[in-house]
Parts: structure tokens; C-alpha cells; sequence
């Protein structure tokens, strides 16, 4: 496809969006409970299309990361159904006014959806952007092409029953270069990149229009003097059971130095129990070396642990590693340097801690003695919450909307002024 054909590719979305938005919430809203009993009708049929998708990665040597998020188990395809009847059951946000009088919410326009793996998060961006009123362009892997296909011939049904353009949901043409599309300025509005985070970074950098990247594991917990070392444990193996991507994982924890004279040997060796693979700071490595040279032979502490350099870069497995400091300044200093900035945790009793913390720390997201566990389809009473995922106070893009990615951040605000209101 030229440029120029894919511009005009694109132009189909635009004026698809221009028509979306003179169509009323309530249908938009029977679209995405239509959308959804279709998928859950058509459910065999996607997930055979995944199984062939799964079984030509393994000939094609896809890493095993992807192969996990590729799989589509029905577990995960009803989740996203369930994520669009939600968002169908959500009060529409631009009827919603933003601030002071003469600000209102409006959609984007054409959002891009470029992604690794995670078949299902098609139908939940789709659903999020027509939502708000948005038209989204979808480039996943060739690793899960006939999936993608499954999935674009139910959504492509349900937008002719229901009258809908067709250019609202649509997928990027087969031999189109991804960075291409994302320097298409003209009528493309924001583009989110969903996967491993060298694949994030490298869109994000690559971009020439504003970017969202989602950013997923090399999240911190401190654990202060006077936290509590029992929820530190919680807090991490709970961290790790989102499905199938632990975007709020816990990979690292940094220590405060009294922990090494209260339990902090045994408290390792039981996450060690629970399947995770310990990594630590030198000092942390000598201080369970020396348990061992302490403890009797064959004892629980005679598996080393490795030492850790790499601090800055998610794991996206079952690694945790372990750094010790001195004081809350240090601990605050080294999770700014080196975490992805979208989610760290605090454990403490101190309130001056908490605050300090939560001031100075350069982080979307601050969960204070809390789980940071994510979920995309969060219910708290009467209130529900849809999100895609989490951003980055680190990361280009992140200025714009830091923090879960939900229907809200796919929206802008325009200001209207009148004569009397700009007189004033």
C-alpha cells in the first residue's frame, strides 16, 4: 500500500468518526451489547482460529511470552465480553462537563491500537473508543492473524446490522509497515502500543503523533521500618496474578535496612517456596550467603540467590529482586532512577513516610499499604471501571493522560466562549 493509499485508508476512519458522533449514546451502547452476544455466539469459532494461530507460532519460533499472551482461553474471551457489556451499562462521558463552565468532553477522533499477542484487547479498545465516539485502526502480530480475522468478520457483521460505518472498527491492510501508519499526522489522532516493552518503546519513539504506551512490569514496593513484612509477601505474589499480563507485577522490592535483623532470611526463602526465582543488590547476596554459612547443611538457605546489575528493565516472568537501603530518601532516589513509573507501592505506619513518599516519588500511580493488583473490569458498589491498562509518568505521552488508561483518557476537551464569558 503507497502512502498516499493508506492515507486515504486512514480518511475512511476520519469521516467514519465525523458520522459517529452525530449517533445517539443509546445506540452506540446497543452496538457494544450486540458486539458482545455476538462474540459470545461466534465463541468456538474464535478460539479455533486462535488454536491455528498458536500452533503456527510454535513452527515460527515465537518467544514464549507471546505465545502466552497469544493464547486465548475462554476465561479470557469472556472477560472481554463482559468488559463490553460494562462499558455498555457506563454513563456517557461527554455529557459529562470538564472544570469551569464553557469546557466540554469530546472524542479524539481515529485512535490506533498496535499490539503483541492479546487477541481479546481488540474487542475491548474497539469497545472503549466507539464508547466515546472514537473509530480505531487495529495492527496486531502476524503471529495472531487468524484470530484477527475471526474477530473482524463478527465486529464487521454487527457494524452492517446495526448501521454503523464500517471504517469504525477496522484493521490495518496486510503488507502495511507499522511505521508507517504511525507518522500518518494528518487524520490519526493517538496511537497506543500494548506489548513487551521494547516493542512499546520502540513505537513510542518512532511516532511522530501523540502516543499512550502502556507500560507493564518493573514496579517497586518499599517496605519501610515500620511496614508490615507479612503484606509485603501479599501484596507481591498478588501482584503477579493478573491474567494473562501482570501489568502492576511487582518485580522488585526495596528494603529498609532493619529487616536484615528481623526475618527477612525466612520471609525470602518462602517467596522462594512460592516459585519465584530471587535476584539481589550485592548486599542482599552476602546476607543469605552468610545464613547459609550460619545454617545447618541442606538447609533452605543453601540456594543462592543471583546477584542482580539490571535494575531498569521488566522481567515479565517469575523473577523478584531485592535491593536494601539505609533510609526513605535513598529508597525514593533508586525507584525514581530506575522504575517504568506507572505503579509502586508503599508499606508503612508512618505517616510523614507516606507523605514524603507519595510527593516525591515520579509515578502515575501510588498505592499506600494497598494491593496494586490490576484488573480491567474493576466493580465497587454501583461504580464500575473499564481500563486498558496504565501509563507512565516516564514515558512520551503520559503527560497528556497519566495513569489507567480508561474511556476518559481516549477523550480531549474543547472550550466554547462567548462574547460575555470571553469579556470577562
Amino acid at each position: 500500500m503507497s502512502p498516499e493509499d493508506l492515507t486515504g485508508f486512514i480518511h475512511k476512519s476520519h469521516t467514519a468518526a465525523l458520522q459517529l458522533t452525530q449517533i445517539p449514546t443509546r445506540e452506540r451502547d446497543s452496538f457494544l451489547l450486540a458486539l458482545s452476544d455476538s462474540v459470545k455466539k461466534h465463541k468456538n469459532l474464535v478460539l479455533e482460529a486462535n488454536t491455528l494461530d498458536l500452533e503456527a507460532s510454535r513452527e515460527m519460533a515465537v518467544p514464549d511470552l507471546v505465545l502466552e499472551w497469544l493464547k486465548l482461553t475462554p476465561e479470557r474471551l469472556n472477560n472481554a465480553i463482559e468488559c463490553l457489556m460494562e462499558l455498555a451499562r457506563l454513563p456517557d462521558p461527554l455529557t459529562l462537563h470538564v472544570g469551569i463552565n464553557g469546557y466540554q468532553r469530546v472524542p479524539l477522533g481515529v485512535v490506533a491500537f498496535v499490539f503483541e499477542g492479546f487477541p481479546q484487547l481488540s474487542l475491548i479498545a474497539a469497545g472503549m473508543c466507539l464508547k466515546v465516539g472514537n473509530t480505531i485502526i487495529l495492527k496486531g502480530g502476524n503471529e495472531s492473524s487468524h484470530t484477527h480475522e475471526a474477530i473482524a468478520s463478527i465486529t464487521k457483521d454487527v457494524l452492517a446490522a446495526r448501521g454503523f460505518p464500517e471504517a469504525c472498527i477496522s484493521s490495518v491492510p496486510k503488507g502495511v509497515v507499522l511505521k508507517e501508519l504511525i507518522v500518518q499526522e494528518k487524520y490519526l489522532r493517538l496511537v497506543i502500543p500494548y506489548g513487551r516493552p521494547s516493542f512499546v518503546q520502540q513505537v513510542s519513539k518512532q511516532a511522530t503523533i501523540s502516543a499512550l504506551p502502556i507500560a507493564m512490569g518493573n514496579c517497586y514496593l518499599y517496605l519501610s521500618a515500620t511496614g508490615n513484612l507479612d503484606f509485603a509477601k501479599e501484596v507481591v505474589l498478588n501482584s503477579r496474578k493478573g491474567d494473562p499480563d501482570a501489568i502492576n507485577a511487582i518485580e522488585k522490592v526495596v528494603i529498609h535496612r532493619s529487616w536484615l535483623d528481623r526475618g527477612l532470611g525466612d520471609w525470602l526463602c518462602n517467596l522462594r517456596k512460592q516459585g519465584l526465582s530471587l535476584r539481589g543488590c550485592s548486599e542482599t547476596t552476602t546476607y543469605f550467603r552468610k545464613l547459609a554459612e550460619e545454617s545447618e547443611p541442606n538447609s533452605q538457605y543453601h540456594q543462592a540467590i543471583e546477584s542482580e546489575n539490571i535494575w531498569g528493565q521488566a522481567y515479565l516472568d517469575e523473577t523478584l529482586a531485592i535491593k536494601i537501603v539505609d533510609s526513605l530518601d535513598e529508597a525514593i532516589s533508586w525507584i525514581n532512577q530506575y522504575s517504568s513509573g506507572h505503579a509502586e507501592v508503599l508499606l508503612t505506619d508512618s505517616l510523614s513516610e507516606r507523605d514524603r513518599f507519595v510527593s516525591l516519588i515520579n509515578s502515575s500511580t501510588i498505592f499506600v499499604n494497598a494491593h496494586s493488583r490490576f484488573s480491567r473490569c474493576t466493580k465497587t458498589g454501583d461504580n464500575v471501571k473499564i481500563a486498558l491498562g496504565m501509563s507512565s509518568l516516564k514515558t512520551r505521552g503520559a503527560s497528556r493522560y497519566p495513569g489507567v488508561i480508561d474511556i476518559y483518557a481516549l477523550t480531549t476537551t474543547k472550550q466554547v466562549l462567548t462574547a460575555s464569558s470571553w469579556s470577562r
